[in-house]
């Protein structure tokens, strides 16, 4: 019965390896996109790699959301201090009712910014999470493609070995026929004479 091979767990690095090397956002790193000049992006990278650009435009959309929705909790405000003034409730009867709508609509910006301020705050440790994963993945999956081509590279050494030996082979059958031919012409040239010769060449040489 045949031994069951164990597929070989993928190598895992420490969080500290992304500090040690000057790793922020792998994606944007030089030295990460240098690798695949000539290796593939495998599904596992192309799907991590997609992560941490999804996590990059997240951030900037909850930034945008956040200065778009802070513009009308300065309006809000405005407003309430503007109604809050006696004078004015006066001369506009539906001035506690505005405040009132005011105010819930504060409360309900002020609830989405925490949201958001949460949500930006997850993402560095996101980011970093799928910054590791990215470079474990890439290590892991390239120097898959490594053993392969350094395997190649072996196999194509002994095959380039053997050709060198029948080069060196077929070099020496050929010097040996160059050799017969001017040898053999040489002597039927003195035996026969050139005239005789060249009848010879044109009839089995034309």
């Amino acid at each position: 019965m045949l031994p069951i091979l164990k597929k070989k767990e993928p190598l895992l690095f420490d969080k500290k390896v992304l500090r040690k090397n000057d790793i922020s956002l792998i994606i944007v790193d030089e030295r990460w996109n240098a690798l695949f000049k000539q290796c593939n992006k495998t599904k596992k990278i192309l799907k991590l790699e997609q992560k941490l650009k999804d996590l990059l435009k997240q951030q900037a959309r909850l930034m945008t959301e956040k200065q778009e929705i802070s513009l009308p909790k300065k309006e809000h405000m405005e407003k309430i201090l503007q109604l809050a003034d006696e004078n004015y409730q006066k001369e506009h009867p539906t001035a506690s009712e505005e405040m009132y709508q005011s105010q819930q609509k504060i409360i309900e910006i002020n609830r989405r910014l925490e949201q958001i301020e949460e949500e930006i705050l997850s993402i560095p440790d996101k980011t970093k999470e799928a910054n590791l994963a990215l470079l474990e993945v890439t290590a892991n999956e390239i120097y898959l493609q490594f053993k392969k081509a350094k395997k190649r590279i072996d196999e194509l050494e002994s095959e380039i070995e053997v050709q060198k030996e029948k080069l060196k082979h077929m070099i020496s059958e050929k010097e040996g026929l160059n050799e017969l031919v001017e040898n053999v012409y040489s002597y039927f040239h003195d035996l026969l004479g050139r005239e005789e010769l060249e009848k010879l060449d044109e009839r089995f040489m034309p």
